[in-house]
Formats: C-alpha cells, structure tokens, sequence
C-alpha cells in the first residue's frame, strides 16, 4: 500500500493559492493510496481570519471528496471549522469520496496563542479506513506518548501527524516522530509546513517511519512530495517480536 506525505510552504490567508499548489502535488499519487496533507493547509494560521476562512472549510473537503473518490484514496490533515460559535483546527479523513472520521486538536500550542482563536477539543479516537485503522496526532499533540499510546490501545495501525511545526523545534519533530514509531509499533507519517509563513519560520523533517522506527522516507527543508510501500502486517509482526502491552 502506497503513503504519501505532502512538504509545503503556504502563503497565509491565500486559499487560492495555497489550494492550487497542493493540488499540483497530490494529482500525481496512485490509486488506492493514503495521502496525508499538513495542518491548516487551506490558510495557514491566519489567525484574525479565521471566520473567513471557515467558510471555506465546506467547499474545500468537497474538493477532497470528489477528489478522493475519482481516485479511490484516503485523504487527511487539517482545515478551520466553526461549531456552536467556536473556531476547532478540525482533522479530518476522507475515504473514497466521503468524510468517515473528524478530530478537534486537544492540545493547542499555547506558544503561538493558538488558546486565543481556537476552541480546544476533547477526545482522540481512531478512524477505520479502506487503508488501515487511524489514529491522528496534531502537531504539538506528538510531543504527548500517553495520547499515541491512547491510540495505539483504541487500534491505531498508522498515526498520522498534520502539523506546522516550528524550525527551531526541528531536532524535537524528527526525534519524537521515531519515538512515537519504536513506542506504538505503529507506521507514523507526519506532514509538516516549511520555509516562513506569515512571522514563523517552519522546520520542514516531514518522513515516513515504519514500527521498528526506520526511516522509509524523509525530506528536509524543501517542498515536495514523499511515498513509502507499506505493508501493515509489519505492524503485528513487530508487536508479536516485542511485546508492550501495559
């Protein structure tokens, strides 16, 4: 089963933009794949903006949706969505043209003032897929084993980590991505931002990680696209060599 990890820089509050340059990316996956995108992809975080831009969160996972399904794929990351008068940095998973699973992020960056424009959420679950269970980790939420561990009990297979994490957090994203990998004996994809968006320089180290922690792809600071072949048998192969269960 092929994965896909998608690198980018966003321009901030430029849907337009923005939205054409993923696209041009992730038209070249394969069929039957799982394609993970960043955080806030659509905008960044253009944080004064927010209404605006929730909006445009509907007509966007329609674009995934159909997307999706003229592809056969699974598609993740995170858009803006408001719900009972409150802003939630929303995850999402798109499965073969429909919405199966959506998660507020809990653990707001309280760095940046995400506390400020955001509503946090309260529950982690995992997504059953046509490419594996799920489970999701929102950027800041990877530093938490007890939330990847959560997951990995609820039957996570492939934790997936949206994020827009900052450059002089690089070594702590690289690191944290193996741990989480060799900790759950579980596949881990993250999909970073890179370069600087708005007044935040990001670290780019988006990468593929197999559940014995080995590196299957990684790209740096530059902007592209990463694939690893999976197989999810590994998962179980290597939770029957080590086992750690609690």
């Amino acid at each position: 089963m092929l994965v896909y990890s998608l690198q980018v820089n966003l321009e901030l509050g430029n849907i337009e933009k923005n939205l054409e340059k993923i696209f041009s990316y992730i038209d070249k996956v394969e069929k039957n794949s799982l394609v993970l995108l960043p955080e806030m992809f659509s905008c960044g975080f253009d944080n004064e903006n927010l209404e605006q831009h929730a909006k445009e969160t509907p007509a966007i996972h329609k674009y995934l949706k159909d997307f999706s399904h003229k592809k056969h794929l699974v598609i993740a990351g995170t858009l803006p969505e408001k719900s009972r008068n409150a802003i939630y940095n929303k995850a999402f998973v798109i499965d073969n043209g429909e919405i199966v699973y959506k998660q507020a992020k809990v653990k707001l960056f309280r760095p940046t003032g995400e506390h400020k424009y955001f509503k946090a959420g309260r529950n982690f679950d995992v997504a059953e897929s046509s490419n594996g269970n799920l489970g999701i980790m929102i950027c800041f939420e990877l530093r938490f084993p007890n939330i990847s561990y959560t997951l990995r009990k609820k039957g996570a297979e492939i934790i997936l980590v949206p994020a827009q994490w900052g450059k002089p957090r690089k070594y702590h994203l690289e690191v944290l991505s193996k741990a989480r990998a060799i900790e759950d004996q579980s596949f881990v994809i993250v999909s970073n931002t890179t370069g600087k968006i708005g007044n935040i320089e990001y670290a780019g180290s988006s990468g593929i990680y197999d559940p014995w922690g080995e590196t299957l792809a990684f790209i740096d600071e530059e902007e592209g696209l990463i694939q690893a072949d999976i197989n999810l048998n590994d998962v179980y192969r290597v939770r029957k060599k080590i086992k750690m269960d609690i």
